[in-house]
């Protein structure tokens, strides 16, 4: 009789001990399951986050372009379509005063001016929102851009491009354009370099630019809040493509975007 309440004691301690680890487990998997549910949450919270801050970014420089258009094209219609006019004036003026010399004088010397003034008009024009780019595509308007940088200063420009020449969205080349722009402007007017690389890669898969210069370099941890870098990481975060920067004190600065199509 005492075997048989010691047995019913064992097994009843030995259901409830298994009661108790079921039951730990049970616990362990509901937290275990929680946190993964938590985590999905957070990293759907943190893609909506993104999702919408690129969508904010998108807008507002969607708005910027499109003013820059707006603008870029009132420059060069009215001013400089008011300009020409005034020149056509000057040159009628100088035409009808053929026997004073000293008006005809003046008269070229506010010609000059004025075709000066013109052609800074158009150059401004051409900056903004250069018609190349959308004519042509953003091959031919970074080489003309390289080119322009090279023939105005004594920086050397190489560029290459590699791989297919379909053009992309017109919106991404903009922005790319932009990129590639703000990029040179650093190095021509900050980094001292006088050599600097651009290769870009249009592949099947991804779409890859890269810009090293052989200038000073900086501190990565000082720049990080500059207008410059800050512009070239929006318009990367817009297009949905990895940014990764590199530069050390003296030892130049290397660009890489990579946007997978």
């Amino acid at each position: 009789m005492a075997d048989q309440t010691q047995e019913g004691t064992s097994l009843i301690l030995y259901i409830g001990m298994l009661g108790m680890f079921f039951l730990a487990l049970a616990i362990v998997g509901f937290v275990i399951i929680y946190k993964r549910r938590l985590l999905k949450q957070q990293v759907k919270l943190q893609e909506q986050k993104i999702i919408h801050q690129q969508q904010l970014l998108q807008s507002a420089v969607k708005i910027q372009d499109d003013e820059r258009k707006r603008f870029a094209a009132d420059l060069h219609d009215e001013i400089g379509g008011g300009i020409s006019t005034i020149l056509l004036s000057v040159e009628r003026i100088k035409n009808a005063q053929v026997d004073q010399p000293e008006m005809v004088s003046k008269s070229q010397h506010i010609r000059d001016q004025l075709n000066d003034l013109l052609q800074k008009v158009r150059e401004i024009s051409y900056n903004i929102m250069p018609p190349t780019l959308e004519d042509f595509g953003l091959h031919e308007a970074i080489s003309d851009l390289c080119y322009s940088i090279s023939e105005s200063s004594d920086k050397k420009v190489h560029y290459e491009w590699k791989g297919d020449e379909e053009r992309l969205d017109f919106s991404q080349e903009l922005a790319f354009y932009r990129i590639i722009k703000e990029l040179l402007v650093n190095a021509v007017k900050h980094s001292e370099a006088n050599t600097i690389s651009i290769t870009i890669e249009n592949l099947a898969e991804s779409f890859q630019l890269m810009l090293q210069d052989n200038g000073k370099g900086f501190d990565e941890e000082k720049q990080q809040k500059g207008a410059g870098l800050r512009n070239i990481k929006d318009r990367a975060l817009i297009l949905g493509a990895t940014l990764h920067i590199s530069s050390k004190i003296q030892q130049g600065t290397t660009v890489h975007i990579q946007l997978n199509k």
